[in-house]
Formats: C-alpha cells, structure tokens, sequence
C-alpha cells in the first residue's frame, strides 16, 4: 500500500531548515513507499523556486494557487481545470470585488485563471468585508468562494475548488484510502484538507485562525504537534503511521 503525504510549504515544511533537511532525509530513504504532493498558496513557478532554493524533494504533484491549479511534472492537469472552471466567471467576480477599495490586488503572479487574490489589511473596519463580498458574490449569482488566511490573504475560487477538493480528487485517482493519507498544515487555507476524510498533522506553530477550527471541529483524525514545521510533520508520521 502507497501512502500519500499532503504538505502545505510556507512554514510547515519550510521554516526549520533543520528539520527540513532530517525529514528530507528520511523520506528520502522511503521514497518508494509514498506519493509526495505540496499543496501550497503559492503559484506553480514560486514553488518551483522555492523547491530549488531549500534543496526540496521532487513532488509527484503539486496543488498550486490554494488547490486552484494541479501539476504532475510541470504538467497541469486540464481535467481538474475543466471541472472547476464550470460556473466560473473570473471577469465578474474581479469587477465585484473591485467594490471593496480595501482590497489591494496581489502581484500578477500569484493571480491564475482561476484565482483571484488580494492583501487585506488587519483593521476593525476591515472584519465584515468578507461576509458582505461573500453575500454580493451569492447575490449576483456568482459561484466563487472565499479563503482568507494568514490574517491578510484573501483569496476568492470556484465553490468546486479549495486545497481539499483537490486533495480529494487526487485521492480518488491515486486510489489511495482515508487511513493512508495524512496532510499537514499551518493556516486558514488549509482547513478545508483537515475537512476531508484523512489524518491530518497541525504543527505547533499553526495560526489561531486554524488552531480555533481545530477547537471547535477537530477530532480523532487530527493530531496537534508538539513540534513546529517539519518536526510537526515527523511526529504526525510517527502518530498515524509508526513511521
């Protein structure tokens, strides 16, 4: 049986280079026994370099732009893209949110075909945006979905798109069971892999904005690290699979 190990990048596996590079080590030496994904906020080309420049293992996939893209070797995958594409109406939803004159747009890098992300700044009158572009998006008739994390990044998807949905159709392509997946993640935009039917790892230096989701709605298949990063990681490997 293949086990499939989830990780978002950007202070889950990356952040102790220490402990980077021992758990590159040993999952090195099991290459074999696993499907590797990072599943990340970032866009395709950033986690390419950011790979190169913390010496990474190779992904078998990789779940760019929130799970908003899916490459395997460079290769997106035009299935999952025609599938969140449906109802999908980037042009209209980037007019809406051009309302919100707090919402400074991210670097045309980050922004893909199916992603539409901003800045926004922690600020009392700042707290509502969210609800009301969600409800002038539900007003409209506009199929898209919210994800804020990291207390500033806001990004809006196809309702069809998110970390776990991509998470779970690779699942089911791979044909690899719940007990044999674990995902591992530190912020607002990795709820929705925790949501899924997996193991799921929160490493100790998790934000409170994922560190509360887990008060109100973990359970038995997720496992709150005593470690940060990729030490979180190995002690989840070690929980869940006595690896």
């Amino acid at each position: 049986m293949k086990f499939l190990l989830v990780t978002d990048l950007d202070n889950t596996l990356v952040g102790d280079d220490e402990a980077t590079q021992i758990l590159n080590q040993r999952l090195q030496s099991m290459r074999s026994q696993f499907c590797l994904v990072y599943a990340t906020g970032r866009s395709h080309a950033s986690t390419c370099e950011l790979i190169a420049q913390k010496q990474l293992l190779a992904p078998d996939y990789t779940l760019a732009g929130v799970g908003s893209e899916i490459y395997q070797n460079g290769t997106l995958d035009l299935d999952w893209a025609e599938y969140i594409s449906q109802d999908w109406d980037k042009m209209a939803i980037a007019s809406l949110a051009q309302q919100f004159k707090q919402l400074q747009p991210q670097s045309l890098t980050e922004q893909n075909p199916w992603k539409i992300s901003y800045c926004l700044q922690p600020a009392p009158e700042n707290s509502s945006i969210l609800q009301t572009l969600q409800q002038k998006l539900t007003a409209s008739g506009l199929s898209a979905q919210i994800i804020f994390s990291s207390n500033r990044d806001l990004d809006i998807l196809p309702k069809t798109s998110n970390k776990g949905n991509a998470l779970t159709y690779l699942q089911q392509r791979l044909q690899i069971s719940s007990e044999a997946t674990l995902v591992c993640g530190d912020s607002g935009n990795d709820i929705s892999m925790f949501e899924q039917d997996v193991r799921g790892v929160i490493v100790a230096n998790a934000l409170p904005e994922l560190l509360a989701w887990h008060r109100e709605c973990g359970n038995q298949n997720h496992y709150l690290a005593g470690s940060g990063c990729a030490g979180g990681i190995m002690e989840g490997m070690t929980y869940f699979w006595r690896l």
